[in-house]
């Protein structure tokens, strides 16, 4: 089932078919500032890929194996991959289901994205929240 997935990503993946791997393979993030840059780096590197789940699903696979995370897969950062990883091994007492974290993760990342736009536009001159206008 791997070799089929691997196949896919490499063959049809944003990343294969760019000419710079930078924007998959950034510095690790250092502090807040740092992990929201690259969060954010991630969400665009890998925005309309049309492999990004099985990207994800992989990386995933290979770093629950190997306890390494490094670069953006699937448009989720190291340390967003490691956390969920060790949260899914955490609270189960045998090897978490990578497709279905793979699925939280991915839910959790478009949730993400959603809240940081609608803060976007509350903080633009002229827009207020609901809670101002009840008030």
């Amino acid at each position: 089932m791997f070799r089929e997935q691997e196949w896919r990503v490499r063959s049809h993946g944003r990343c294969t078919t760019s000419t710079s791997q930078d924007a998959w393979f950034p510095e690790p993030a250092r502090g807040v500032d740092g992990l929201a840059r690259q969060r954010g780096q991630a969400v665009e590197a890998c925005a309309g890929c049309p492999v990004r789940t099985e990207c994800l699903v992989i990386a995933l696979s290979h770093e629950a194996d190997e306890g390494v995370s490094w670069g953006i897969w699937g448009g989720v950062c190291a340390r967003d991959r490691r956390e969920a990883i060790d949260r899914a091994t955490g609270r189960l007492s045998s090897a978490p289901d990578i497709r279905r974290l793979a699925h939280e993760i991915l839910v959790h990342v478009r949730q993400s994205r959603a809240r940081s736009r609608a803060e976007r536009v509350l903080e633009k001159p002229g827009h207020e929240s609901c809670v101002d206008r009840i008030a």
